[in-house]
């Protein structure tokens, strides 16, 4: 896993921290003193004078606060960073390690919280054994799973799973568990950021106080790094993912788990999302769990099996059954896209994918997804709407809109969506040729194409 940014929503936390968290030290009456100058110079990132005032808090007055230890770690961050010398790095890496390590001898913390994060850093560091690490983080993820925050305590929990079955130390069914239990506390700790970042999105910028515009901004950086988790935990799991290793286990473990509906909706999302469906397992599972609990995702699994055998109108009945099964709006966006998909690509219906897309957007606003999926159906309907040359390639403009909106809304795209959206501007007229034919900033209607209504020629 590359580089990812966390940033931690913690507001007006040096006073908070001295107000509760203080331990009266009348020795030295200089500790607040020295304690707020630190966090200024830390503030302003000017970490050598900031290391100073933290020697001496450190060998004064080390159980003054706890802020002496959270500014310690990143002053010893930005050395570890700056520093060239392999040796010296290593040091940095442990000098880290030890300020958590002091931190929760002296501010002991019940949330878990900083133990997870002493076991993030850990990881990131290559401090301590893998065997140290999944210990610390597998105790936080079931004791306590609401400070189970950072992209890479999923991976590094993860990876050691799988090292432990390649050692013989757990079964391959347990790696799927942790997998699956990963994947919905992940999947439930991105469906919470997205709404605060929709929350946030719907005001309008000059309405965010200075802590929404902070919180946006993090959740702008943080929201796509979750998303790659899934990416990296597949790419840990490697062939044991495939098909040719759950289509055996899941055969093997069907008779004694039939009625165990947490076991077969597992099964069925796992071999749904690896694409694992043209085998007799995946329907037996499905029909079955179908049988003993319906639900929206026992129908969208019906769905892609109807698809898979070219059924498509019956595998859109199924997700419009699945809509009527479920009040959950993520899980409604998800079908409503699902639909828009098949109805342009199996169906080729561009009118209707748009109206299931646009309905996903009602449901979640963020989905980028479905804003670039009408972004490529207008882009491939460039030679279908218009009476000249030049009103044919301006669908592209219309195109590049649905991109730029994708990109504005959902983070997670915005990379691509911005890209494409470029492409799709270059393939748009040129201002060559918006001056030859006399066409700058006027309006040109698709009416008479099913792509509707308008898009203004840009002015220069």
């Amino acid at each position: 896993m590359k580089k990812y940014v966390v940033i931690l929503l913690v507001f007006g936390w040096l006073s908070n921290f001295i107000a509760q968290d203080t331990i009266e030290n009348n020795n030295n009456p200089q500790c607040s003193q020295w304690l707020s100058v630190m966090h200024e110079f830390v503030k302003s990132k000017n970490y050598d004078e900031a290391y100073t005032y933290f020697e001496k808090l450190h060998q004064h007055c080390p159980d003054f606060n706890k802020a002496i230890y959270v500014d310690g770690v990143r002053i010893f961050k930005a050395k570890y960073k700056e520093e060239k010398d392999a040796t010296k790095k290593k040091e940095y890496a442990q000098k880290i390690v030890e300020l958590y390590n002091e931190r929760l001898k002296l501010f002991p913390d019940p949330s878990g919280k900083v133990k997870h994060d002493k076991a993030v850093m850990m990881f990131i560091y290559k401090v301590g054994s893998e065997d140290e690490i999944y210990n610390i983080l597998s105790n936080v993820f079931k004791n306590h799973p609401e400070s189970f925050t950072h992209p890479k305590a999923y991976l590094a929990l993860f990876k050691a799973q799988v090292n432990k079955y390649k050692k013989g130390e757990v079964k391959l069914e347990e790696v799927f568990d942790l997998y699956d239990d990963l994947t919905d506390h992940l999947n439930a700790t991105i469906d919470k950021m997205t709404k605060e970042f929709e929350e946030l999105s719907a005001k309008n910028e000059e309405d965010l106080t200075r802590s929404e515009s902070y919180k946006k901004h993090a959740l702008s950086v943080n929201l796509p790094a979750m998303s790659k988790v899934y990416t990296y935990m597949d790419q840990t799991l490697g062939e044991l993912g495939d098909c040719k290793t759950l289509v055996p286990l899941y055969e093997k473990n069907f008779a004694e788990n039939k009625n165990n509906t947490k076991w077969l909706k597992r099964a069925a999302g796992r071999l749904a999302d690896k694409d694992c469906t043209n085998n007799n397992i995946f329907v037996k599972i499905v029909e079955e769990l179908n049988r003993i609990e319906p639900s929206a995702k026992s129908s969208m699994y019906l769905a892609i099996r109807a698809k898979k055998s070219g059924q498509y109108k019956k595998a859109m009945d199924y997700y419009k059954h699945a809509l009527t099964l479920t009040n959950n709006p993520y899980e409604k966006a998800k079908l409503y896209y699902s639909m828009a998909v098949l109805a342009a690509k199996k169906m080729g219906n561009k009118s209707l994918a748009r109206t299931y897309a646009l309905k996903a957007l009602e449901y979640k606003p963020s989905m980028g997804a479905a804003y670039l999926l009408i972004a490529s159906l207008y882009a491939k309907s460039a030679n279908e709407c218009g009476n000249t040359k030049f009103e044919k390639l301006a669908v592209y403009w219309k195109a590049a809109e649905m991109a730029e909106k994708a990109a504005k809304v959902d983070p997670t795209v915005k990379r691509k969506a911005l890209k494409l959206a470029a492409e799709y501007r270059k393939r748009a007229p040129s201002k060559k040729e918006i001056f030859l034919n006399n066409m700058g900033g006027k309006i040109i209607k698709f009416d008479k194409c099913w792509v509707g209504g308008s898009v203004r020629v840009p002015s220069n």
